[in-house]
């Protein structure tokens, strides 16, 4: 049941996304990916309402099972977000340990981060423009098992893996180019396809929704320096969880010229939950 809360048109914002096209949808080839001109190829711009999600995670109605996105308070002793070896040393810890804060993770390894500004080095580092989704539940054994290895830890016979991101602000509050992202309830399975991301010489299968009315897009407006957005990935563990967590960021349509640029850290972590 959707909540009053979300539904009032008060507590919405107008936006306009990029899905990949709908005509993917069924193909037996996948749309790839990896620049600005094969992302307008393949992609095409739809009218949402965005939600405050606030007064729902307040009300206690979000989950990352039931709805694959959170909120939470974190105060980072980073001093240089540009400076990968620090975040490495310090934020990866950091955000590992969150995780299983937050989850209930028995392990946690972080994979990697991103830095996202106004002044991007290529399409990799930009704003995400397009709806998309990290990774594809067709992965998920291989990259668990790479990202151990990467950690020099041995994978248990017991061990279920669950990929979750966290998206932090640094330098100061969000004012535009905001993270949005599609509740999970309102997101058909079928509605995910595969497609390949080919930024910086990869090739990797990764998951996109096409559009449908049905999706409900929601954002934390107002997001302080010491607020991060968990988003789910992929899960390994059965039941009536979710999966995929699409997300993209989206301009205000009405915003002052002079409002701060978003800048923002990313990271993308593997958790390890041990079953009985």
């Amino acid at each position: 049941m959707n909540s009053p809360v979300l539904e009032s048109a008060e507590h919405t914002v107008p936006a306009k996304v990029r899905y990949i096209n709908a005509e993917w949808k069924g193909k037996d080839d996948s749309p790839r990916i990896g620049s600005r001109e094969s992302r307008r190829a393949n992609t095409s711009f739809q009218d949402v309402r965005v939600h405050d999600a606030r007064p729902r995670l307040e009300a206690g109605e979000l989950t990352l099972d039931k709805n694959g996105f959170t909120l939470t308070q974190h105060h980072s002793a980073v001093t240089d977000f540009r400076d990968d070896n620090e975040l490495e040393r310090v934020y990866h810890k950091e955000m590992e340990a969150l995780i299983c804060r937050v989850t209930g993770a028995d392990h946690c390894f972080a994979r990697s981060h991103l830095i996202r500004t106004e002044k991007p080095i290529d399409f990799n580092d930009g704003y995400a423009r397009f709806v998309h989704c990290d990774y594809n539940m067709k992965r998920l054994q291989e990259m668990s098992e790479t990202v151990l290895e990467t950690h020099g830890v041995e994978p248990q016979k017991n061990w279920i893996y669950v990929w979750y991101n966290t998206w932090q602000p640094f330098d100061h509050p969000v004012e535009n180019n905001p993270l949005a992202f599609i509740d999970w309830e309102s997101l058909p399975l079928d509605d995910v396809i595969d497609y390949y991301y080919t930024g910086r010489n990869n090739d990797s299968l990764v998951a996109a929704p096409v559009h449908s009315e049905t999706h409900k897009w929601c954002y934390f407006p107002d997001m302080t320096t010491n607020e991060v957005i968990v988003l789910k990935q992929m899960d390994g563990r059965t039941g009536d969880r979710s999966v995929y967590c699409p997300h993209t960021s989206f301009d205000f349509l009405e915003q002052d010229d002079d409002s701060l640029p978003r800048r923002s850290v990313e990271t993308r972590l593997l958790a390890v939950f041990e079953a009985n």
